[in-house]
């Protein structure tokens, strides 16, 4: 068992992180004899993870993080000792959970959002910080110069909100013509003033499909979904497109129930998703940048200097189609459809 929080400073999540369970075992200790005598002798480095909302959702990520890690030879519980801050929905918390990585000394500090990431620039300009996040770095100031980064910040990125009108143009080939389709957005966790950017090509791609877009902004009802599917329902919307908001995937099952129980299809960002129950989703490769960022962590612990490092973005795309979930809405996946998928879960 893998602990993530804070270790009494803060709120503590505990959770199982894959196949790692084993290292507490005969893989731990054949981890442990595989690494070079010196490194074995030598007290773990440490690094910090710092994330904005629970780490439950994201497990899998982690542990695509941590194999780039280990391909470095940094494996967790013998030379390497990572500390998981979490701010559990509250960013307001970040700036201290930040400061306490600073305070730890971490070599290195991961974070998983843009708002971590900039409350770790505002705590330390020594400590190399990479990220892994789901946005543009560029329009929430992470870096100016990608192919260069200035200061101590790389790291990877998939902007995937570009996306959402080929999202769109996908979930109108499922569904009659004649019903609304919503977008559903977060202004909260949007970057400022990239609300009404995020919304004027959904209304430009609905126009264009002569399509009826209801935009339902969750800012201040993320606890009150329920409510807000049922209005759905009566507002006869037949699928949602919905945007790529941490706080979504906080309340990922709750969505695909709530969609399920009102019969509403649904097109997402990424393929947790689909393999939750959700019928759709089209993306970037929610591994790719994790993969990239553990990487990263590795070769500036060997020494490498963050300017040395680009910022990525994610280059694989997927669609991936659960024809159960289908069957249950009552919708048929045109075979145009079904041809792009890059996974068809029966």
């Amino acid at each position: 068992m893998r602990q993530l929080g804070t270790s009494g400073r803060g709120v503590r999540t505990v959770i199982e992180i894959g196949r790692r369970r084993l290292l507490a075992g005969l893989g731990g200790a054949a981890a442990c004899a595989a690494l070079p005598l010196a490194a074995r002798a030598q007290d773990p480095v440490r690094i910090g993870v710092l994330n904005s909302i629970s780490y439950g959702p994201i497990v899998d990520r982690l542990d695509a993080m941590l194999d780039r890690l280990e391909d470095a030879g940094f494996v967790d519980g013998q030379n390497l000792a990572i500390e998981y801050l979490s701010a559990e929905g509250q960013p307001d918390r970040l700036p201290l959970l930040a400061a306490q990585l600073v305070h730890l000394n971490a070599q290195v500090i991961i974070c998983l959002t843009g708002v971590s990431t900039r409350a770790a620039m505002q705590a330390t300009s020594a400590i190399p910080i990479v990220f892994a996040i789901s946005g543009d770095p560029y329009d929430l100031g992470l870096v100016v110069n990608g192919n260069r980064p200035e200061g101590n910040v790389t790291g990877a990125s998939r902007r995937t909100e570009e996306l959402n009108p080929e999202r769109l143009k996908v979930i109108s080939e499922m569904v009659a013509p004649s019903r609304p389709i919503a977008f559903l957005i977060n202004s909260d966790l949007a970057p400022a003033g990239t609300t009404n950017e995020r919304i004027e090509p959904m209304e430009r791609t609905a126009t264009a499909l002569g399509r009826h877009l209801v935009v339902i902004d969750l800012a201040g009802r993320e606890k009150a979904l329920p409510a807000v599917f049922a209005a759905m329902a009566q507002q006869d919307i037949a699928a949602f497109v919905i945007s790529t908001e941490a706080l979504f995937s906080v309340f990922r099952d709750q969505v695909i129930g709530l969609s399920a129980r009102h019969n509403i299809a649904a097109i997402f960002p990424n393929r947790e998703y689909p393999h939750s129950g959700g019928l759709i989703s089209f993306g970037a490769d929610i591994y790719e940048h994790y993969r990239i960022a553990g990487t990263y962590a590795g070769r500036i612990l060997k020494g490498a200097k963050p300017a040395e490092l680009p910022v990525q973005d994610a280059t694989k795309f997927e669609l991936v189609i659960n024809l159960k979930t289908a069957q249950a809405l009552g919708l048929t996946v045109p075979p145009s459809i079904r041809a792009l998928a890059s996974e068809v879960i029966e």
